[in-house]
């Protein structure tokens, strides 16, 4: 009954979708490939939770139906003002922008509606559908683009030559983030595009000292621009309003750490990941109902604490730091490594985003603190900002007692491959049990999804010499699905 009250909700997210744009839906469905992926959101969402029962099947759905309802809001304001599809009333008060910057620091224009450009097109639809970004891949490298690139820049890359990018707005917000190949990915976006943009570029190495005034500048010049190319005045009494929600919403997450560093939290898993990624990278604060699933979802976690409940039937035998990027085109892969070998994903590297608090009475303070939680943003604060910020995993590990660490090992990604022999080092000092795991990213050619399950089940059964969980799923052939 709660997967089949969850499935009639999130039917009616995208009845409400089509209801209130059903031309331009349509136009979307016939001008975009990356649209029928999302025909699959039902089985994706399935199959995420395969095996959740009790508090944690009623807090994963609370968390994905948020996704959903704000996705299929975002689908239809989109389609509607796309200039592409014909336009809308909103198309000029639009402001693309990269989908790792995030926009909370744009709240501050009222009338202004910051969109993250390639959410829609190849960042969360990659998670639904595996076999939608080959394409996009294909046709970036047809056009010379070196085969052994990060995917998810060669997909975003693809995406804009093959103009599957919506158009909207008057001017673009791009970003170094989180990496320089997501830099050059910017390039190219810029280019087919076409519309004068403003590169967010905040400091790589961002612990440095001078690098947060130089970072804090950046947003301030980055305002300026968007104040002159779309005639409007920045508001900060505007932007407090949201700051107060993004604040609320961290104040909830740390709570909900220290839930997780039990063995009684019901939030765990993708549930987990999934949501406090897309709520920090796309929310940021622009959207009350998030706040609302969030004291939902601390208020059952409350409870299961004090009932010392056990999730997944107590069957979990290690909890697990998953960092790196979460598996990205395999996104149920922390339901699978419960399922079969007990191995209960605690917390994701992207969970660990900015969550420091934004003033809401100062302004000069406030950027200050904008600057800081963008600063830590998606991978930028964990992979490529500096060593410190990657060696912080045995930290992380350690506070929230996890016994094992799963590195998600992208074979494209030149700068994380260098610290590879590292990290397997001090994993034997420190007694941590330690995964690689191989991927490439949306490239699901590369490395397929049984690949990556067979990382796991290669240590579980040789290295610890444990039996699984459920044989049956060791090994089966997916390569076809969804």
């Amino acid at each position: 009954m709660v997967d089949y009250v969850a499935w009639l909700n999130n039917l009616l997210a995208m009845a409400k979708m089509v209801a209130s744009a059903p031309i331009p839906c349509l136009k979307g469905f016939w001008e975009y490939r990356w649209m029928g992926s999302y025909l699959g959101t039902f089985m994706f969402i399935d199959r995420l939770f395969e095996g959740f029962r009790g508090y944690e099947l009623k807090v994963a759905h609370l968390n994905m139906h948020a996704i959903v309802r704000s996705l299929t809001g975002k689908i239809a304001l989109i389609l509607a003002n796309d200039k592409r599809l014909g336009g809308g009333p909103l198309s000029d008060l639009m402001v693309p922008m990269d989908e790792v910057l995030p926009p909370l620091f744009m709240k501050g224009f009222k009338d202004l509606i910051p969109i993250p450009l390639q959410t829609l097109p190849e960042f969360i639809i990659c998670d639904v559908d595996q076999h939608l970004d080959p394409y996009y891949i294909d046709v970036a490298e047809s056009y010379g683009l070196p085969a052994d690139v990060c995917s998810r820049c060669a997909a975003e890359t693809g995406v804009a030559i093959d103009d599957a990018f919506p158009i909207l707005g008057k001017a673009f917000l791009t970003t170094n983030m989180p990496c320089n190949a997501s830099e050059c990915t910017s390039m190219f976006q810029r280019r087919r595009v076409n519309l004068p943009d403003f590169p967010v570029t905040l400091a790589m190495i961002h612990n440095e000292p001078g690098a947060h005034p130089y970072s804090t500048q950046v947003l301030k010049d980055a305002i300026a621009f968007i104040e002159k190319e779309y005639g409007v005045k920045y508001d900060w009494n505007e932007l407090f309003k949201y700051a107060e929600l993004m604040n609320e919403q961290n104040t909830i997450e740390l709570e909900k750490w220290d839930f997780l560093k039990t063995t009684h939290s019901p939030l765990a898993g993708i549930a987990e990941t999934l949501y406090r990624l897309y709520a920090w990278a796309s929310v940021n604060g622009q959207d009350p109902y998030f706040n609302k699933v969030d004291r939902k979802v601390i208020k059952i976690m409350r409870k299961a604490y004090e009932e010392k409940y056990e999730p997944f039937g107590g069957k979990t035998r290690h909890r697990a730091f998953l960092w790196g990027p979460s598996a990205v085109y395999y996104t149920d892969f922390p339901t699978w490594t419960q399922n079969c070998w007990g191995i209960n994903i605690v917390l994701n590297m992207d969970s660990t985003m900015g969550h420091n608090m934004i003033s809401t009475t100062d302004p000069e303070q406030a950027i200050k603190d904008l600057a800081l939680f963008s600063e830590k943003a998606t991978m930028r604060h964990h992979a490529v900002g500096g060593w410190e910020n990657v060696n912080a995993i045995w930290e992380w590990a350690k506070n929230f007692n996890c016994d094992m660490v799963l590195y998600n090992d992208n074979i494209a990604c030149k700068g994380m491959l260098g610290v590879h022999a590292v990290m397997e080092e001090q994993a034997r000092e420190l007694g941590f049990h330690f995964i690689f795991v191989e991927h490439d990213l949306e490239d699901c050619r590369t490395v397929s999804r049984q690949d990556m399950r067979n990382c796991i089940n290669n240590y579980m059964s040789v290295v610890l010499n444990e039996k699984p969980l459920d044989p049956t799923i060791v090994e089966f052939d997916d390569s076809m699905a969804y």
